[in-house]
């Protein structure tokens, strides 16, 4: 007897183990804090800029510049809606940056020895909400998405969920000093393990 395309398509996705969903977002939408720049209402009436610009004085040209010495020398200077503009951006930033708790940001998880089990970027939006993220291991090929299952003070404790076939795994940590320490605990093993920022 032969097998029909469509018959043959349902045996093969029956024998296939179901690969999890990655776990959804607990946190709701917020607008950026850094909006992108809207121009105003009088944008196309104000004086056309670079090239164009009268005002801004260039020298003669007396040989070739290259483009690594390039800094902004054959553009007219920022206007002063640039300039606010830049400005309210790091104003933005820099209240977002005090806002968010103290797991935020980039992380890497060693082992006793001091050895890279996994970098781990975290979003931490302080006292009572979730801690979310994405890790990935230094050893193995795995990678995943993360959530906080508890947080209590100085503990939090963190579900690693694994991508297709990636071993998952539980985070249970305190802090302790400037990074924090406790257990990964795996399907196979438990480990001690340390959790300190990554350095630029």
């Amino acid at each position: 007897m032969i097998a029909t395309v469509p018959a043959l398509l349902i045996a093969l996705s029956g024998s296939q183990d179901p690969v999890a969903a990655p776990l959804p977002s607990q946190a709701l939408y917020e607008a950026p804090a850094i909006r992108p720049f809207e121009p105003p209402a009088s944008f196309e009436a104000n004086e056309p800029e670079g090239d164009n610009s009268t005002g801004t004085y260039r020298g003669p040209i007396r040989g070739g510049v290259l483009v690594d010495a390039y800094a902004g020398q054959y553009e007219a200077g920022p206007t002063d809606a640039a300039l606010a503009y830049a400005q309210g951006v790091i104003s933005a930033e820099m209240r977002m940056d005090q806002r968010m708790g103290p797991m935020d940001g980039a992380w890497q998880l060693l082992d006793p020895d001091g050895h890279v089990l996994m970098a781990l970027v975290l979003t931490d939006f302080g006292p009572g909400q979730p801690i979310e993220g994405a890790w990935m291991s230094r050893t193995t090929p795995g990678a995943g998405t993360l959530t906080s299952g508890r947080r209590e003070g100085d503990a939090v404790t963190l579900l690693l969920i694994g991508q297709g076939a990636t071993e998952g795994g539980t985070l249970e940590l305190e802090r302790a000093g400037r990074g924090w320490s406790g257990t990964l605990q795996g399907e196979r093993r438990r480990l001690r393990v340390s959790l300190v920022r990554k350095l630029d």
